[in-house]
């Protein structure tokens, strides 16, 4: 093994020897590391793009809520208490509450409100772009001269962070609309009007009230995220795009060599 250390610290060049056993041919294989690319914007912001899709996705898949309605009948009975827990991924809400206050026995409803196709496209966007910024920073970091090299990486760098970007962007506001729905729809006071029991007064006053409306900080903060990632994925492709073939710098011409004159005097 042959290691180069170059001038710069932040860049080590590696050599690998290798003979192949079947045809007797040294070969050689060279991997450049890099951190170079780290204090860059184009890399820095990849590790803060890492940071926030982790945090966009994690706070929608693990996001949970509780709430709680009492059912008064009225006369010298207890109220009877309905909670239910809905959460990631929205696909249905299930809860036990009698027909009416004759009947008291507990029917199992199933609520017909989803809202899994929005949660799980945000929730995909998030994972599919922290995998990416783990790939492509692994290609900046440990194959720094051959990105550099390759025309073509570039610009598949590019195109998928411009695919991420129009994701995120909308990820985001059809999320922001499914959470808009998902607060109103499962909301304690709306439900009443789909309950039966809800429908009716009993001595002059209703027989449901809600206790607990749930807590939707969690889901709150991964929208700003959201929208977060997709204003940074979005600066991101200027930096990248200088990287690419399009963006060609005006490079300064060479300094002519001119030869030395000699002048020839005369005496």
């Amino acid at each position: 093994m042959v290691i180069e250390v170059s001038k710069e610290i932040d860049v080590v060049r590696i050599g690998i020897d290798r003979y192949s056993l079947k045809t007797g041919l040294k070969l050689r294989s060279v991997m450049d590391v890099s951190i170079q690319v780290i204090k860059e914007p184009r890399g820095f912001i990849r590790i803060i793009q890492c940071l926030m899709a982790i945090l966009a996705f994690s706070t929608t898949a693990g996001f949970s809520t509780e709430c709680k309605f009492s059912i008064n009948c009225g006369g010298d009975e207890d109220d009877i208490d309905v909670e239910y827990e809905f959460g990631y991924p929205f696909s249905h809400t299930e809860l036990e509450i009698p027909h009416d206050c004759d009947d008291k026995e507990l029917l199992h409803m199933i609520l017909p409100f989803n809202y899994s196709n929005a949660s799980g496209f945000f929730v995909a966007t998030g994972v599919i772009s922290f995998m990416y910024t783990i790939i492509i920073l692994t290609v900046y970091i440990f194959f720094h001269q051959t990105y550099s090299n390759n025309p073509k990486l570039p610009v598949v760098d590019l195109v998928i962070s411009v695919v991420l970007s129009i994701f995120w962007m909308a990820g985001s506001s059809a999320w922001a609309q499914g959470v808009t729905d998902l607060k109103y729809y499962l909301h304690p006071e709306t439900l009443f009007q789909f309950l039966f029991i809800c429908l009716n007064e009993k001595n002059g006053h209703d027989v449901c009230d809600s206790e607990e409306d749930g807590s939707y900080g969690t889901l709150n903060a991964s929208l700003i995220l959201g929208f977060a990632n997709f204003l940074l994925w979005t600066c991101s492709l200027w930096f990248i795009y200088k990287e690419t073939v399009f963006h060609s710098p005006e490079e300064s011409a060479p300094p002519q060599n001119q030869s030395a004159v000699k002048g020839v005097g005369k005496v």
